[in-house]
């Protein structure tokens, strides 16, 4: 078995938890004495760490993080078997020599947030396990609501828990009081007032998120992103093609309700609107139209 470890990707509440379980290996752990944090500002020190001996001998445990692999993975070759590394990373370049060198002499793990299915499943086997009721269409809207980390999940589905207490039920009603929203999904409030001709609620609903700090390009982004995909169920729609969530890799339950905004729209206009986003896109890169002013006509105009 490896003493070596990198780990890598999005879902860090199992990232952690799998760090937590290597320290609880060792009986007893004491920054700067058996338990040492390398990052890029200290990496020159990781030699002298590697060889030194502690109170404990040569046990310790090396915390290597976001160094994006920029060490000498050659120190870590011929490793005393009672020294655990563990490099952890966001993500890696796989292409890199200095990933290529460690993958040969450690235990390699992508750690990946749940998708939308597993999340789903995820929501009401936890619920459950502490004596609370929720329907499948319910608790998909929840992972729609909250989205696929599992840290994020695992907070918003205790304070439902001590909303409605054991053997109480999880309703929409529930999730929309006591869940906080995501960006993704406050982004798909925003559309539904725009399609539903609520633009004044749009136009407030995207302020709050601007006073939230919500960057606007990533606003204008995701916006564009779901009239896209509307443009795309209209076309699918019209070739008679109705696997809309497979077609585009989204949840079946973003998908059906795409569907039914798509109705409301004709190709053309979904098409103008696309070309506004573009006009948007192009002007706002040029200097020639202020993010937030440009945003809000199109709210404006839809």
């Amino acid at each position: 078995m490896s003493n070596i470890y990198l780990f890598y990707g999005e879902e860090k509440y199992d990232l952690n938890a799998r760090v937590e379980k290597i320290k609880k290996e060792f009986s007893n752990l004491e920054v700067g004495v058996n338990l040492f944090y390398i990052n890029p500002d200290n990496i020159d020190e990781l030699e002298s760490v590697l060889q030194g001996v502690t109170f404990f001998g040569s046990q310790k445990l090396v915390i290597i993080k976001d160094t994006k692999l920029k060490f000498n993975s050659s120190l870590l070759n011929d490793l005393d078997e009672e020294i655990k590394v563990v490099i952890i990373e966001d993500s890696v370049d796989k292409r890199l020599s200095e990933y290529k060198a460690l993958s040969k002499i450690a235990e390699v793990v992508e750690f990946k947030h749940y998708d939308e299915s597993q999340m789903t499943q995820f929501i009401i086997d936890l619920l459950k396990r502490y004596g609370v009721k929720i329907s499948f269409e319910d608790a998909t809207y929840m992972q729609n609501v909250c989205g696929t980390d599992k840290q994020n999940n695992i907070n918003e589905l205790q304070k439902l828990v001590i909303y409605v207490g054991q053997g109480g039920t999880v309703t929409k009603e529930v999730i929309d009081t006591v869940c906080s929203k995501t960006l993704n999904a406050k982004i798909f409030d925003v559309l539904d007032d725009i399609i539903n001709k609520k633009k004044d609620v749009a136009i407030k609903e995207l302020n709050s998120l601007l006073k939230q700090k919500e960057p606007i390009v990533k606003i204008y982004i995701m916006l564009y992103k779901q009239f896209k995909q509307l443009y795309m169920i209209k076309l699918l729609k019209q070739s008679g093609n109705n696997n809309y969530a497979q077609e585009l890799g989204i949840h079946p339950f973003v998908a059906k309700k795409l569907a039914v905004a798509a109705d409301k729209y004709s190709e053309n206009s979904l098409k103008n609107i696309i070309y506004a986003f573009d006009d948007y896109d192009q002007k706002t890169k040029n200097g020639d139209m202020d993010f937030e002013i440009g945003l809000k006509k199109i709210i404006c105009m839809l």
